[in-house]
């Protein structure tokens, strides 16, 4: 039986965290695979010229990377800096994919993976962003409660109980 000072926390926080770690680091693979192509893809969201999609490419790479790592470690600084990080590369995500449909641009492949598993950018793209939001913003709220917050499990004696009542 275990006591209440001694139950663990819901893994649904932990699996969060690995799943968003997973995607992310998905992300920073695909587009370091071929890092020229990624920027040749940040160019057609027209935000500027080959400079600028090189200012972009290299700090998105960079954040996408430390968030995936962070979010897979079990303790220190970047376990800390990990959601707050995921939480901006989605929100940058989102916004750069916003902008470019607002503008009404036609892109073969919004660039989350680089060159790999193009997408056009369509209105579901904006969801699966929405969704990329929902789960760093829940990622980051978990991290930000920590183990005090969270509900222990119950005692085995009421879960006994409880389902006796049933």
């Amino acid at each position: 039986m275990r006591s209440e000072s001694t139950a663990s926390p819901g893994g649904s926080g932990r699996m969060a965290r690995r799943i968003l770690a997973v995607l992310l680091l998905a992300m920073a693979a695909g587009q370091l695979s071929d890092l020229t192509g990624f920027v040749d893809v940040l160019q057609t969201y027209e935000l500027g010229g080959r400079t600028i999609g090189w200012l972009l490419a290299i700090p998105i790479v960079l954040a996408e990377a430390v968030a995936g790592v962070g979010l897979l470690r079990r303790s220190g600084k970047l376990r800390r800096v990990g959601p707050a990080v995921a939480l901006a590369v989605a929100l940058a995500w989102t916004a750069l994919g916003t902008q470019a449909f607002a503008r009404g641009l036609a892109l073969d492949n919004c660039g989350c993976f680089g060159v790999h598993l193009a997408q056009p950018l369509r209105w579901w793209i904006l969801l699966e962003d929405a969704e990329f939001i929902a789960l760093a913003w829940w990622v980051r709220r978990k991290d930000l409660s920590g183990p005090n917050d969270r509900q222990p499990a119950p005692v085995a004696a009421e879960t006994t109980a409880t389902a006796a009542q049933i």
